[in-house]
């Protein structure tokens, strides 16, 4: 089912258009990447599908309602901004507790929040003692109150640490698996995104480019996945591995195999890795494939406009 629907919509901020007769969809129960550079216009189709700003021209539909007009469903989404003020001196309890009066909620949403995002043992701690992560925690803990069906997050790894950023990255996945919400997710850390997202919008100078599910992205922009995979035995594995109909090429790199896969396949080529773990002693993962997927989109549109 459709989620979020843009229809030839533009926005613009006095002589700036910042979108241009954009049009993509998103589904339900999806983890959606924005993708695009800085100032392509992701923020802005966030505030969009929040209703925080109505469209110059054309339509904006989430759960088939305008949100500008619709506090419904406003009411509906959880939001975490890039760059989020808190009130420093304030308890972490104390401040989601005075979030969660505003909405008309009761202490057990708090408590809720708090285990769902591991600020147990922090509650007492003011948000300005807490390292930038925990900080992070405290803001998607606030975007959770409500139960929202749809989260959106703009860049929730920003100006962390690696240790941090995959922290936070480990938890919205672990969201999206406990709660079933639907996330909208901008990074310019294209990596981190390939972790938990299935569905992409790519959009660049106002315009998207590209939108759909990764797997039919992959394919049509015949986008592979490579593995580095290290053995007991080299060319035991490399018989069984060749076998295999989604298997591209396998190649002997050290004492180490180098493995193309269809991306559509990772799953069961990890499943396969995982029965193999007597011959294999571990495996990474190469090529990052929705970076390739951006340039090859950014590339093509580009060619296009010429």
């Amino acid at each position: 089912m459709t989620m979020v629907e843009f229809r030839e919509v533009s926005k613009k901020f006095g002589k700036v258009e910042a979108l241009k007769n954009i049009s993509f969809t998103i589904p339900e129960k999806t983890v959606t990447a924005f993708l695009g550079p800085n100032g392509a216009g992701k923020t802005t189709s966030m505030k969009l599908v929040m209703g925080f700003l109505k469209p110059t021209k054309g339509v904006v539909f989430v759960w088939g309602e305008e949100p500008w007009r619709s506090e419904g469903v406003r009411s509906r989404i959880g939001y975490l901004p890039e760059r989020p003020v808190y009130p420093m001196d304030i308890a972490v309890e104390n401040f989601l507790n005075h979030l969660a009066k505003l909405k008309k909620l009761s202490k057990i949403d708090v408590n809720r929040v708090i285990r769902l995002v591991g600020l147990e043992n922090l509650v007492d701690r003011k948000i300005g003692t807490l390292s930038r992560g925990y900080i992070q925690r405290v803001g998607i803990a606030q975007s959770l109150l409500g139960d929202p069906e749809l989260l959106i997050l703009d860049e929730p790894t920003a100006n962390l640490d690696p240790s941090a950023r995959r922290e936070i990255i480990e938890l919205l996945k672990t969201l999206h698996k406990e709660l079933k919400v639907s996330m909208i997710i901008s990074s310019h850390i294209i990596p981190e995104l390939q972790e938990i997202a299935n569905y992409a919008v790519i959009i660049n100078s106002g315009i998207a480019l590209e939108y759909g599910y990764l797997n039919d992205l992959w394919r049509k922009y015949e986008i592979e996945a490579i593995f580095i995979i290290k053995t007991v035995d080299v060319e035991a594995a490399a018989r069984i591995l060749i076998d295999k109909s989604y298997v591209h090429y396998v190649k002997k790199v050290s004492n180490s195999l180098e493995v193309s896969i269809d991306p559509e396949h990772y799953k069961s080529f990890e499943n396969l890795l995982t029965e193999l773990s007597g011959l294999i002693k571990n495996y990474t993962f190469k090529t990052a494939s929705l970076g390739d997927l951006y340039e090859k989109v950014v590339k093509s549109g580009s060619q296009e406009s010429v």
